[in-house]
């Protein structure tokens, strides 16, 4: 079987087993007969504060984690690599000046960037989203740029263009194709970023507003129990491990 089948059927798979986890139980319901308990049949990972089940809350907790690390992410490919080839293709003096904002932009902790947009828009998944895409698309932008200013001026593409082509034709049918590969790898090397930099802002509170199960804010809520219940601490943390080794796994095969 091809490394690039077997990654994205390790990838398939555990996502599905995230999902088909996370219908089984309800992340939300609480029993306070049953406050802090140590990993067991019943709670394979536990309870926390409230009685909640940690493995629901934990496989809830990636689709809201992942699920928005993934979505900024999307958002961020489209809107950097859209707005990268429209500046590579320009030679106008308002291309370089957007360019140039971008290297600027760049230099910028992105992390940072993200607190501050997240603080000033407040805690929510909406926010969150903006945040993240609105420092995510910088890299794309900078990588779509430099290829598309190397591209137009291929023989290819002059042909093209002698023959009549638009532009958005020649993008589609010509230039997006040898954008894919650089663009794909630089996602599957952004992404891990991307769920730490969730994570980090949920520990925060500036992701999704509480009751919702999320990564960061579960290992904030594990803080004042470090002592008693240390597998509230553990589980959110080895997750969040486990998905920086998967991907840097499926990344490494497909690159063999």
């Amino acid at each position: 079987m091809r490394p690039r089948r077997i990654a994205g059927l390790l990838g398939a798979g555990t996502f599905l087993l995230v999902l088909v986890i996370a219908a089984g139980g309800d992340p939300l319901a609480t029993n306070m007969g049953e406050v802090l308990r140590a990993p067991s049949l019943a709670h394979p990972l536990g309870t926390d504060e409230l009685g909640r089940d940690v493995l629901a809350r934990l496989a809830h907790g990636a689709v809201v984690t992942l699920g928005t690390a993934g979505t900024a992410l999307a958002a961020a490919v489209l809107l950097g690599t859209l707005a990268g080839c429209a500046t590579g293709w320009s030679t106008s003096p308002v291309a370089a000046l957007v360019r140039a904002g971008v290297d600027v932009a760049t230099a910028l902790p992105p992390l940072i960037v993200a607190l501050v947009t997240a603080l000033i828009a407040g805690p929510s998944t909406t926010a969150l989203l903006l945040a993240l895409a609105g420092v995510g698309w910088l890299p794309f932008a900078r990588n779509a740029d430099a290829m598309t200013a190397q591209l137009r001026t291929r023989n290819w593409v002059l042909a093209h263009r002698a023959l009549g082509a638009g532009r958005l034709r020649i993008w589609h049918r010509s230039l997006l194709p040898f954008l894919a590969p650089a663009t794909g790898a630089l996602a599957a090397v952004r992404l891990p970023a991307l769920v730490n930099t969730v994570a980090a802002l949920g520990f925060l509170g500036l992701g999704p507003p509480p009751p919702s199960p999320e990564w960061g804010a579960m290992i904030a809520e594990s803080v004042d129990h470090l002592g008693t219940a240390p597998w509230l601490l553990a589980a959110p943390v080895l997750a969040l491990v486990a998905v920086q080794a998967l991907v840097s796994a499926c990344f490494a095969r497909t690159r063999e």
